[in-house]
Parts: C-alpha cells; sequence; structure tokens
C-alpha cells in the first residue's frame, strides 16, 4: 500500500487531480475554441463589409469616367479604364456590359448568375449619360471580389489572435498544474501516508498536522483521520481489558459447558425414552382413529338401514289396509256364495236372488281388485327405492317419478304430518344417469330432516321442491316455510352427529349422509340458507349425466 500512495517515487494511477485538472482544461480549451471562431467569424464579416464598401465606393469614383467611354463608344479607352480598375487590391473582376446586354469588357473572376458561388460578391450598378435633363441607361458595369481577398485581409490578425490563445492555454496549464499540486495532490499525499502509517494494534497514534486551514475540505478529511484514529486507539484501549474479562469468562463458561454437556447427555437419554414411549402412544392413537372411522361408517350403515327399516314399517302399515279389506271382500263373498249355493240346493233359487248375488260380486270383485292393486303398488315402489338404495350402480331414471316413489314408500309418515309437499318442474320427464339409490337417500333424509326439525307436532306447513336444468347439472332446491337454522346450527348442520332434536329421533347422520353423499358420491355440491322463524332452503347442484367410475 505504501508503494501506491508514495507521490514523490511513484505516480498514482487514475488520480482525482489530474482527472479535475483534465476536466477544467478541457472545458477552457472548448470555450476557447468557440470564443477564437466567433472572432473569426466577425472580423470576417467585417473584412467582408469593408470590402463591399470599397466597391460601392468604386461607382462614385469611376461611373462617370466609365458612362463618358461607352457615350463616346470608345472601346479601347473602355478597356484600358476598366483593366485599371481590376488592379485595385479589392477587386478580383470586372465586367461591363452594353444597353442591349453584350458584353464589352470581361476581366479576372466573374459569374453571368445572379447568386454567390465559390466566395463570389460584387456590386452592380447603371451607366446613366444625362444631355438636356435626360437620362440615357448605356450600360450595367459589375465590380467582382472573393474571400480570398479577406482571408488576405484577416489574416495576420487571426495568426495573431490563434498564437494569443495558445499562449494563454499553455499558460493556464502551468499555473493550474502547479496550485493543484500544491493545494491538492501533495496534502492528499501526505494525509495518505500518515493513514497508511496507523497500526491497529497500538493504542499510540500522532495526530496529523497537515491543512493550514482547518475548515476547507483537507481540513476536515484531516480532522475526520484524527477523530478516527483517536477512537480507533480508545477501542484498542477497551478491547485489551475486554479480552483479559474474556478470558477468564472463557475458563469459566468452558467448565459450564462440560456441566451442560454432561446434563444433556442424561435429558437426550431420557428424551429418547419419552420418544419411544410416544411413538408408542401414537400408534394406538391411529388404531383408535382408525377405529373411529370404522365405527362411523357402521353408524352411518346403521343409519341408512334404520332409514330403510322406517320405510319397511311405513309400507307395511299401507299394504296393511288395502289387504285387510280384500280378506274382508273375500270372507264376505264366501259368505255369499254358501248363501246362494244353500238356496240352489234347496231348490230355492230365485232370478231376484241370483240377480243380486251376481250384482254384489261384481261390486266386491271390484273393490277387491282396487285394494290388491293399492298393495302392489305399494310393492312395487318399496322394492325399487330398497333395491336402489342397496345398489352401487348407475343408470338412467326419471328423477321426477323416482321422487314420487320414493315419497309413495313414505306416505305413512307423510299422513301422520300436516305438512304438504309440492313439487316444481317446468319438465314432464327429467332423466338422468346417477345413482338412483343416493337420490333415494337424499330424498328420504331430507324429508325425514323436515319432519324431525322444521315443524312442531300438527304444525301446517308447506314444502317445495323446484327441479332445474343448468347447463350439465341438475339444480334441486328443497325449501320449507318451518322454524328455520340460527347462524351457529347452519355452521354445523353437516357435521357428524350433530342435531337439535335428539330426543324426537334426531340421529346427527342425516344431513351428514346428504353431504357425503352429494359432495363425493356424485360430485355435486350442497349449501343452506335459512333464516330463525324463515324457514329453510338446501340447494344441490349434481351433474345429469354421472360418468361410471
Amino acid at each position: 500500500m505504501t508503494a501506491l500512495i508514495a507521490l514523490d517515487t511513484q505516480s498514482i494511477k487514475n488520480s482525482i487531480s489530474m482527472k479535475l485538472l483534465s476536466s477544467v482544461l478541457s472545458i477552457y480549451f472548448l470555450l476557447t475554441l468557440i470564443v477564437t471562431g466567433v472572432h473569426i467569424a466577425v472580423e470576417y464579416q467585417d473584412a467582408k463589409n469593408e470590402v463591399q464598401s470599397v466597391l460601392e465606393a468604386s461607382e462614385q469614383t469611376f461611373h462617370d469616367i466609365l458612362a463618358t467611354d461607352l457615350w463616346n463608344y470608345d472601346l479601347d479607352q473602355l478597356n484600358i479604364t476598366a483593366e485599371s480598375i481590376k488592379r485595385l487590391p479589392d477587386i478580383t473582376g470586372i465586367e461591363v456590359k452594353g444597353a442591349e446586354g453584350t458584353v464589352l469588357f470581361s476581366s479576372g473572376k466573374t459569374l453571368d448568375k445572379t447568386i454567390q458561388q465559390d466566395g463570389l460578391f460584387w456590386h452592380q450598378f447603371t451607366l446613366v449619360k444625362t444631355m438636356n435633363d435626360e437620362n440615357t441607361d448605356l450600360g450595367v458595369v459589375r465590380l467582382y471580389s472573393d474571400r480570398s481577398v479577406i482571408i488576405n485581409s484577416i489574416k495576420s490578425g487571426v495568426y495573431t489572435l490563434a498564437i494569443n490563445a495558445v499562449i494563454k492555454t499553455l499558460a493556464l496549464v502551468v499555473l493550474v498544474t502547479i496550485i493543484f499540486r500544491k493545494l491538492l495532490t501533495l496534502p492528499l499525499g501526505l494525509l495518505a501516508r500518515h493513514a497508511d502509517s496507523i497500526d491497529p494494534d497500538n493504542a499510540v497514534f500522532n495526530r496529523i498536522d497537515i491543512a493550514k486551514n482547518t475548515d476547507d475540505e483537507l481540513g476536515l478529511v484531516q480532522n475526520a483521520l484524527n477523530g478516527m484514529m483517536e477512537k480507533t486507539a480508545d477501542t484498542i484501549k477497551k478491547l485489551d481489558t475486554v479480552n483479559r474479562g474474556l478470558e477468564q469468562r472463557v475458563v469459566e463458561r468452558t467448565e459450564k459447558l462440560n456441566r451442560t454437556v454432561n446434563q444433556l447427555d442424561i435429558e437426550r437419554a431420557t428424551l429418547k425414552e419419552e420418544v419411544a414411549t410416544r411413538q408408542q402412544s401414537e400408534a394406538a392413537l391411529e388404531q383408535s382413529l382408525e377405529d373411529l372411522k370404522r365405527a362411523q361408517g357402521q353408524l352411518i350403515e346403521s343409519e341408512k338401514l334404520a332409514s330403510l327399516g322406517g320405510l319397511v314399517a311405513g309400507v307395511a302399515h299401507e299394504i296393511n289396509t288395502p289387504v285387510g279389506l280384500s280378506l274382508t271382500g273375500i270372507s264376505h263373498f264366501e259368505h255369499m256364495v254358501e248363501d246362494i249355493d244353500k238356496l240352489f240346493q234347496a231348490g230355492e233359487l230365485e232370478e231376484d236372488d241370483f240377480s243380486r248375488f251376481t250384482k254384489d260380486s261384481r261390486e266386491l270383485a271390484k273393490t277387491i281388485h282396487v285394494s290388491l292393486a293399492r298393495a302392489a303398488n305399494l310393492v312395487k315402489s318399496f322394492k325399487q327405492v330398497a333395491v336402489d338404495q342397496s345398489s352401487e350402480e348407475i343408470r338412467e331414471f326419471d328423477i321426477l317419478e323416482y321422487l314420487e316413489e320414493t315419497m309413495t314408500s313414505m306416505n305413512s309418515q307423510l299422513k301422520q304430518s300436516n305438512v304438504n309437499f309440492e313439487v316444481v318442474c317446468n319438465e314432464q320427464i327429467l332423466m338422468m344417469t346417477s345413482y338412483p339409490g343416493s337420490w333415494a337417500q337424499i330424498f328420504t333424509n331430507l324429508i325425514q330432516n323436515t319432519l324431525i326439525h322444521a315443524y312442531d307436532k300438527d304444525q301446517t306447513g308447506q314444502v317445495t321442491l323446484t327441479f332445474a336444468k343448468r347447463a350439465d347439472s341438475l339444480v334441486l332446491e328443497f325449501k320449507d316455510d318451518g322454524k328455520g337454522m340460527s347462524t351457529q346450527t347452519i355452521e354445523k348442520i353437516f357435521d357428524p352427529f350433530f342435531t337439535t332434536n335428539r330426543a324426537n329421533g334426531g340421529s346427527g347422520l342425516g344431513m351428514n349422509i346428504i353431504y357425503n353423499i352429494v359432495t363425493q358420491k356424485l360430485s355435486g355440491t350442497i349449501t343452506v340458507e335459512s333464516e330463525v322463524g324463515q324457514g329453510s332452503s338446501f340447494y344441490i347442484t349434481a351433474p345429469i349425466k354421472l360418468a361410471n367410475v
């Protein structure tokens, strides 16, 4: 580092002072060139104006002479006069034309055009002869000059100006270089040497006292270096004190660390045992979680079976009435046959008796047929719904007709309530390719959930099931005008085992089963909107055509 900053033995590369000096001198040189150029341009224009004045003054001097020669048509004398004019220092050419435009004399640099070329410029005047107060135009004279005349007239001045500028520039370079070296380069070099001599391991330092004026830039740098060295010395002293204290603390902490390491070894062994214990507990928890999942699945299946059992009980109750009527009718028919047979065997059978028998038989047969048809229809509906609920196959079906079959199988429950169910759809037939059993489970759970939770016993109500097609999806709105739900209930309604009416048959699984069927099996969505006292609305969206998995 010392070799790089020793300015008296080796120059600094990329010196700031040289950059600053180069910048100042470059600007000065550029300004000098501009000023000199402007000065020369002004001198040139002044000289040109003077030559132009000479050309115009020549008109006053030679007009009458040339006019007389031309009036007398003395061409020899005209040539002599014109040639003498051409020899004047500021005139490089002359041209004399007659009144008809004929060139009578031409010498030197001339131009038969009205524009300036090759530095030529001229003054033109008309030769006029006055006789008896009448003016007669005799011809035209054009006096020429060019830039060479101007350059010759200002050449010496330009040389003097250029030499003067060069001398000033050289003098400025020398003076500025000396001043820069004295005021900047040398003091900076001294500052660098002092800074290089600082020993960071030595708390003793010598103050720098180079700058005469402590208020200029060098003074600021000097004061900053002195302040830095003073702080460095104080820091070194403090570090020495701290180091001595640290050595003692290192010894103490080493002993403490050894004790801590021993303690950590003991704790690590304890942690290993605890980790092993927790791993066993985690395995037990995982097994418990699997057991809970299986139990949840069994509960869900139990809920499905319970729902199916409810259907069985309802259908059995519904079938009991038409079957009972049929049995009663058959028993009555047997008695009628026995009575008519007795009359026939006794020979007492009359035409009125037989007519009455046939009439009663037809009415009784009609009643039995209606009752058995009702029972058969109930069995058919229950069979289709029961088979679909236990099956996992996808098939095509009419969702509206299937809803009717499901509600038919639940007729006993619906009759016990005062709730009216209405189905709304713009289409008579709404075909779907999906899991019919899953839809039966959805309808059953929604209806049962409404009957249990939405209305009190013997309370009248209105439930509307609205079906609509939207693109490739079916949208079902299941809306009731019952009690409605609070925000807390809505947030938990699809959670398993959550119910607000467990005492009246709520299991807490009905809505959870619907949610799982819609979102997982049918690849759809289900949402709910409700306010307390304003009823509830469930919105189910599912694909109309579900692909086989």
